[in-house]
Formats: C-alpha cells, sequence, structure tokens
C-alpha cells in the first residue's frame, strides 16, 4: 500500500509545498499559482477547461472606443452548489455550515483532491486556492485561514485592512486583476473572507473600467467616465496606499457605516514598471442584479465584463436582444453616487 505524502500543519504536501516556494522565490507568486493550477488539473480537481467559454464584445455606438464584453460560461451556474461531495464521511464533523473555503471542510469535500498554496505577508495568513469554476485558466481564490465575515461591518477584517492585504496581493502578482465583492455586491460565500486573482488571459485586458481611468485626472472620485460613479487611485505600492487609506476610512466612517452600504475593489499591477492602480466602486446590498440580463453584479463585471451563464442568455446575446447600451445601463442601475 503505497504511503501518504507528508503534510505540513494546513494539509499542504511538503514536497508540493516545496516546489511551489522554490518557483515563488525564483519567479515571483504568480508562478508558484501556476504550478499549482497545473497540480490541480493533473490531479483532476480542475475539470472546467473553458472550452465552452464564448465572449462577446459591444462597441459604444458614438464611435469613441468605449466598449463592454460579456461571458458566456455555462459551469458557472453550477458554482453554487460546490464541486464536491455534500456530505462528510463517518465520523467527520463539519466546520462552519459546511464553509467551502475552510481547509476542514475542503479536505473531505474533495476527498484530498484540492491541495492550497499557504501565503504570508499579509495582515494574516491566507491559502490560495484554485477556483473549480474559473472566469479565466488560473483563476483563484485567495481566502483567510481563519473563518470570518466576508464584509468590514460583520465583525471581519475592516475596510482599510481590507485594502492592505488585496494591494499586498496585486504587488505580488504583476500582470493580474485582483478584486473583493462585498455582501450583497457579488460575494457568493458571505462568511469567509476571500480575494479572486486572475492571470491576464487574452481578452482581459485593459478593461473597460481600466480604460474609463486613463481618462481620470483630478481627484480620487471618477464621474461622468463610466456607468458607475467609483474611486481610482494610481501610484506606487506605497504612494496607493498613503492616499487611498485615509480616504476609505472618511468614507466608512460615513456612507459605508450605514446598514446596506457595501462595495467591490478591484487592484491591478503593471508587469513592466512600478504602478499600481486601485479601484473602489460603492455598492448598495439590496441592489446586486441589474436590468436586463440576470446574474449578479461583482467585481468582475463592474469592471465592464459580464459573465451569463444561462442557456437563455446566450440565446438573448446572440440574437442581438444584447448591446452596448444594454450592459452600460446594467451598471448604471446598480450604481451608487460617490461624494467626493
Amino acid at each position: 500500500m503505497p504511503s501518504t505524502p507528508a503534510t505540513d500543519d494546513r494539509g499542504v504536501p511538503l514536497r508540493l509545498d516545496k516546489r511551489l516556494r522554490g518557483l515563488e522565490r525564483e519567479h515571483g507568486l504568480g508562478a508558484a499559482l501556476e504550478a499549482l493550477r497545473r497540480h490541480q488539473v493533473e490531479v483532476g480537481f480542475i475539470r472546467d477547461d473553458l472550452s465552452e467559454v464564448v465572449r462577446h464584445t459591444f462597441r459604444a455606438p458614438d464611435g469613441s472606443g468605449a466598449r463592454f464584453s460579456t461571458q458566456f460560461n455555462p459551469a458557472r451556474a453550477r458554482r453554487f452548489a460546490g464541486a464536491g461531495i455534500q456530505q462528510p464521511p463517518e465520523g467527520v464533523v463539519p466546520v462552519h455550515d459546511r464553509c467551502f473555503l475552510c481547509a476542514e471542510n475542503i479536505a473531505w469535500q474533495q476527498q484530498g483532491r484540492e491541495i492550497g498554496y499557504p501565503i504570508d505577508g499579509a495582515s494574516m495568513p491566507y491559502t490560495a486556492w484554485m477556483n473549480p469554476f474559473p472566469l479565466a485558466v488560473g483563476h483563484a481564490i485567495l481566502a483567510t485561514d481563519e473563518h470570518q465575515p466576508q464584509h468590514w461591518q460583520e465583525g471581519g477584517i475592516d475596510l482599510a485592512t481590507l485594502v492592505e492585504d488585496l494591494l499586498e496581493f496585486a504587488h505580488r502578482l504583476p500582470g493580474w486583476i485582483l478584486f473583493y465583492n462585498g455582501v450583497g455586491a457579488g460575494a457568493s460565500i458571505e462568511a469567509h473572507l476571500h480575494y479572486h486573482a486572475l492571470p491576464r488571459t487574452p481578452g482581459l485586458g485593459p478593461m473597460p473600467i481600466e480604460r474609463a481611468a486613463d481618462r481620470h485626472r483630478e481627484g480620487a472620485v471618477a464621474r461622468g467616465l463610466y456607468p458607475m460613479d467609483f474611486a481610482h487611485w494610481r501610484g506606487t505600492h506605497a504612494e496607493v496606499l498613503a492616499r487611498a487609506r485615509p480616504w476609505l476610512a472618511e468614507w466608512q466612517a460615513h456612507a459605508g457605516a450605514a446598514a446596506d452600504a457595501t462595495a467591490n475593489l478591484m487592484a491591478t499591477c503593471a508587469e513592466d514598471v512600478e504602478r499600481i492602480d486601485l479601484y473602489f466602486v460603492p455598492r448598495h446590498r439590496r441592489r446586486s442584479r441589474g436590468e436586463g440580463l440576470g446574474g449578479v453584479i461583482g467585481a468582475f463585471e463592474t469592471m465592464g465584463e459580464i459573465i451569463c451563464s444561462t442557456p437563455e442568455e446566450r440565446i438573448l446575446i446572440e440574437t442581438g436582444q444584447v448591446d452596448y447600451r444594454t450592459i452600460h445601463d446594467l451598471l448604471a442601475h446598480v450604481a451608487v453616487a460617490l461624494d467626493d
């Protein structure tokens, strides 16, 4: 009988962990996550090769060059049920209502196939897990090891620290898109704090909100450049932190203290220059869906690509019933005004 591989205290096989850490030291965190993705494909955890994904681009009729896109991704409709078994084996007690992001549950839900990569250096320990229902090849979830709420108002991480960790990960993943979905703003797992990290695969850049931000010149708040008000900061890692932290603290103390206040956050780091872009989009918990297409609007959608997963939505797109204006109005429907 083959022996069980030795693991660390988080359940990661020591041999794999050593190889991934070596790759991170030599080539960065992105290389380690790509090696983890290949491992997860080899062991059969990741089965979606995204071959069913169809992307459509819609250009503004005014010739300005503005555009939005849709991604028909049928596998995303299955994510709410999880990718593993639903009932624990005899003698195993699930924790935190079978949370899909708790390592104790992942071990029995995925029967040992899903392996994470521990990430240190943020405000607390995180683990990177490969998303079984990806938006792009290499889509990873960066989840806290501790089970704590996704929302800053519910006893979890405060907004400033949430942003600091997001920027830390963006800084270590140049060329990737990092984002956070608030409760009622796209988070499908509301009880466990996590971020999304996507490599810049073909078609994922620059995103529409990034094009709008290139026209943003003064102050933090960008209005009239996009269907949604957003705050935007650009500079080095230290510069963005220094400017964004007090602005966000002020927002949280006032508008962000309302019971229904939530948000999307996105961060990107350029590959060739020391530049980070941070985006903050205020949201309202009870306005999670737009009009025209049925899905929830999360951070990726606020960046300008709408995820569709039902046959009905595909028909709407392919028969010309969705265009630039449809997506513009969908985003405007969930927008929240942002004061200076």
